[in-house]
């Protein structure tokens, strides 16, 4: 059987432009299973981000909407003393996977949607509650689990799972099939590039005649 391994991250310029393509596989394929896992961006900090930063994600964000067509909401650059900080919400994810893994994929765009088209803000704990909510975790279980240091400790090594696997780079999408892990993607790509590329791998593991 094939599985995906879905390496992203909720703050993400590219994952998100990329999750059309994703969304479209996934339909095609609806008995297609996926397992999403995070990756820090390096972009963690202490600090708000100063008008550099903000030069910097910006060109990210017209180059994804230029060529993905993904909605970017431009008045997240006028907030002042933001601090671009991706763990709270991969905790979120941590999270919901517990207790609903197969919602793990659509709570990620869930996130991406509010933070990119809509300029929520998905580092604040109040925003991420309301959302689990949405996927039906109560506020009172996700107050209980979210602040858990054990809970914190699980994306920390997530992280560092990540980086040892190699992955440099977001989205990676693995399809898991064989015994082997092949590589779908590294970066955004088209939904009809990605149909191929999946289509492709089919073809490779069929058995020839003798």
């Amino acid at each position: 059987m094939t599985e995906l391994l879905y390496f992203a991250n909720p703050m993400c310029s590219w994952c998100w432009g990329f999750a059309p393509s994703l969304r479209a596989l996934r339909e095609r394929h609806p008995d297609l299973p996926v397992t999403v896992a995070t990756g820090t961006l390096g972009a963690e900090r202490a600090r708000p981000m100063t008008e550099a930063d903000r030069a910097q994600v910006r060109e990210h964000w017209r180059k994804v909407q230029a060529r993905s067509g993904q909605p970017f909401d431009f008045a997240f650059f006028e907030r002042r003393d933001f601090v671009y900080d991706t763990e709270p919400p991969c905790r979120a994810l941590a999270l919901l996977r517990h207790r609903y893994p197969a919602l793990a994929a659509a709570f990620l765009d869930r996130l991406r949607e509010l933070f990119y088209a809509h300029n929520e803000d998905i580092t604040d704990t109040a925003t991420l509650r309301r959302v689990c909510g949405e996927f039906g975790i109560p506020p009172e279980a996700f107050d209980t689990a979210f602040g858990a240091p054990e809970l914190v400790e699980e994306v920390r090594r997530e992280w560092a799972q990540t980086a040892r696997l190699g992955v440099t780079g977001f989205p990676t999408l693995l399809a898991l099939a064989g015994g082997r892990a092949h590589v779908l993607t590294v970066g955004w790509c088209d939904p009809g590039e990605l149909e191929r590329r999946f289509a492709a791998l089919g073809q490779e593991r069929r058995p020839t005649a003798p």
